[in-house]
């Protein structure tokens, strides 16, 4: 959803077969009106790849595989497809732009080609491998990238090369640019034909190709084109060689502009460069390639192997490769709300998805110019057929064409997976009102339910962290403090910062080794979408993230502070060292402090270990209009406000703090065990936690508030009416 960050819902998958498209033409991507001027849109194009200014996703290569088969087609200027060119059986094919890219390495070793390819595959740029016989043996040509012009593939070469590893093995070859020129050696009404004059290149050593094209009549024909060349200078030098090899075959230069499929042999994927597949190099410009499957479901390897109702469109924007998938809506909606949501939940809440989605999709109009959507959160999360199930079609298609409007048509219904409790405003997120958004509570705290308790413990070293419940028992033995002493159940059981398991995120600090005592100091619920714990942050760590926002803290970081909060408690201002952290609109700030779900957050501030025995309690609570630093001894905490100079000592068991709904709780809930900062070090020794509730933006629906509401009785027009004002259900 644009704005939002998803939580991905584990479900199970249910797989649902239609009748197939037909090649035709599309007059439904453009939206209509109906007699009350709501817009309505049969098809949508949702971009998978696409070098756009607003999304960003590219390769070079795409490969589709289609379980009953494929049929690739080119529409002409009228927007039609109405006949294949060819038809792939049960098999992949893959497809790319006949444009600008470097041969790597050209050898029959086709373990060399393997290697250089796997070093380059893992570069910006990306590789695919290719064979072709050449004198009666097949050689394998590396090419890297694909590019508009010749030079942006020579400078991406250069670079590449300053790998030593690929630099070795390139074997001291010098790359050779390849583009999109070629000479037509004839042209056949039959394939047999063109495969005969293909062979007599071959034979020389010439590179050639089948070339695809329709004649004035709209008959296809198949024509044999020589060279591939990036500039004329190579391009005259194939024309030298190729009239020695047929002296009286007369050769035309290449028309580029016109609509062409170059089909070549791609081994990329084959264990030992026997096995091919199908490579056509689509021309560049305004092409557009139409694929089809015969049968349900495109999968497309380059999108984690996710499979695709409708057809998949291949074209040039920007200079680089665009995959646009062509759905008809009705069935576009049934892996967004399979995406979005769980098969487990109630019927009322996948119906309100299924309108909120419909809408937004409608609304966004030509966004990326050559397709309404992208298949991430910038817009809708779009899995694919993977991700359907049975009560979400249902859902979708019980509500067949209905969308969200107001008094001035079609809203954008932007939607987050939790809201913590209570909507933003729009002030809280952009920055500015939104008629129809507005802060209200939601019910959304069943994202907490059943979710596992994590102990807070201490280790031996003085370390603190959080450890799964199923891991520890209660040895039977207490700590001074009488605290309890826990042992693990089993050998390496994983010590996080904070209670959630996400190994890239918040990996382990530290492993339990069988029986293994630690101090437990209190215990939490495992992070979920309704609450959360981040951290504990050093300085410097806040530092790194806040500078990687192009936030510049000066000096050690001291103090971080809630400056100002919204309506619905989101933090609004935020100042690090006293001076207010500037972001361009306040949601922001999530990004700013290295991806926190929510700005729905209190801060906890504390100091950090600094010798080998059990930590006492210090803490410091920053909240708005505060600015506080942790100086405590073991009971007591030390709390800087308003115009002190001086901190005040308080103790533990008189202290509370105000949380983000507004209730009056106590600190032992907050407290993080530490001991006094080291003056020496304290840029690096304080310590920032962050505990919230919400997941997204909080905009608009709530998904988990959706359910709570379901479950309390509402039906889907009640639920979105609680969470968009003075809107209306209706048909396109």
């Amino acid at each position: 959803m644009n704005w939002k960050n998803k939580l991905l819902i584990p479900k199970r998958i249910a797989l649902i077969t239609t009748a197939a498209l037909t090649f035709g033409t599309f007059p439904a991507l453009v939206p209509h009106a109906n007699a009350e001027g709501i817009k309505h849109l049969d098809q949508i194009r949702v971009a998978l790849l696409i070098d756009s200014t607003k999304y960003k996703k590219v390769e070079p290569v795409v490969t589709l595989t289609a379980s009953g088969g494929l049929d690739i087609a080119v529409r002409n200027s009228a927007g039609t497809a109405a006949k294949p060119w060819a038809s792939i059986p049960d098999a992949s094919i893959r497809l790319s732009i006949d444009q600008f890219s470097v041969i790597m390495l050209e050898t029959i070793d086709y373990i060399a080609a393997k290697a250089l390819y796997a070093k380059l595959a893992a570069m910006p740029e990306d590789s695919y491998v290719l064979s072709r016989v050449k004198q009666g043996r097949t050689v394998y040509q590396v090419y890297y990238g694909s590019f508009p012009s010749k030079e942006e593939a020579e400078g991406a070469a250069a670079q590449a090369l300053k790998d030593t590893t690929v630099s070795t093995l390139t074997k001291s070859a010098l790359p050779v640019s390849k583009g999109p020129l070629h000479w037509n050696a004839g042209t056949f009404a039959d394939e047999a034909s063109a495969l005969q004059q293909l062979l007599v290149f071959n034979q020389t050593g010439l590179e050639a190709d089948i070339a695809l094209q329709e004649d004035v009549a709209g008959k296809l024909t198949y024509s044999v084109w020589v060279g591939n060349e990036a500039t004329t200078g190579q391009l005259e030098a194939v024309k030298q060689a190729a009239l020695r090899a047929a002296p009286n075959l007369p050769l035309q230069p290449v028309n580029t502009k016109s609509s062409y499929l170059l089909r070549r042999s791609d081994v990329t994927a084959s264990s030992n460069g026997s096995a091919s597949v199908l490579h056509y190099a689509a021309a560049a410009g305004d092409q557009k390639t139409v694929i089809h499957p015969k049968s349900q479901g495109i999968a497309i390897k380059e999108r984690a192997n996710l499979s695709y109702r409708g057809d998949m469109e291949i074209s040039t924007y920007h200079g680089k490769l665009a995959l646009v998938n062509e759905v008809p809506m009705e069935q576009y909606l049934y892996a967004v709300v399979g995406s979005e949501l769980s098969s487990g939940w109630p019927t009322e809440a996948l119906k309100a998805q299924a309108v909120a989605a419909r809408t937004f999709a409608i609304k966004q109009g030509n966004k990326y110019e050559i397709a309404q959507v992208t298949d991430t959160t910038l817009d809708q999360v779009y899995f694919g057929i993977q991700k359907e199930f049975a009560a979400g079609i249902q859902a979708v298609d019980a509500t067949k064409d209905e969308v969200l409007s107001d008094k001035n048509g079609l809203i954008s219904p932007v939607f987050s997976s939790n809201s913590g409790g209570m909507t933003a405003d729009p002030s809280e997120v952009w920055g500015n009102p939104l008629a129809y958004l507005r802060s209200v509570p939601s019910p959304d705290d069943g994202a907490e339910k059943g979710k596992a308790i994590w102990y807070r413990i201490q280790l031996t070293d003085g370390r603190t962290g959080y450890v799964h419940s199923m891991y520890l028992k209660d040895s039977g033995q207490k700590g001074k403090e009488g605290a309890s002493y826990y042992e693990a159940t089993e050998q390496g059981v994983n010590v996080r910062t904070a209670p959630y398991v996400d190994n890239t995120a918040n990996p382990s600090i530290a492993q339990l080794s069988n029986k293994e005592k630690v101090l437990v100091l209190g215990q939490e619920k495992e992070s979920n979408a309704y609450s959360w714990i981040r951290g504990p942050y050093t300085g410097n760590e806040i530092k790194s993230k806040l500078a990687a926002a192009n936030v510049i803290v000066s000096g050690d970081l001291q103090s971080l502070e809630i400056s100002k909060r919204g309506p619905s408690g989101r933090v609004t201002e935020l100042k690090a060292n006293g001076v207010v952290v500037k972001v361009p609109y306040p949601d922001a700030l999530r990004a700013a402090l290295g991806g926190l779900p929510s700005t729905r957050f209190e801060i906890v501030q504390a100091g950090s270990y600094t010798g080998n025995t059990p930590n006492p309690i210090g803490l410091a609570i920053a909240g708005a209009g505060s600015s506080e630093t942790s100086n405590a001894g073991s009971d007591s905490v030390y709390v800087l406000s308003g115009g002190q100079s001086q901190p005040t000592a308080l103790k533990i068991t008189d202290l509370t703090a105000l949380g983000t709904a507004g209730q009056s709780k106590p600190t032992s809930s907050l407290v993080t065990p530490v001991t006094p900062p080291n003056p020496q070090t304290s840029g690096q020794g304080n310590q920032f936690i962050f505990r919230g509730t919400g997941f997204g933006h909080g905009l608009g629906m709530s998904q988990w508030g959706a359910r709570g509401y379901a479950e309390l009785g509402y039906d889907y027009k009640k639920i979105l009416q609680s969470y968009y004002a003075g809107v209306n259900i209706t048909k396109e």
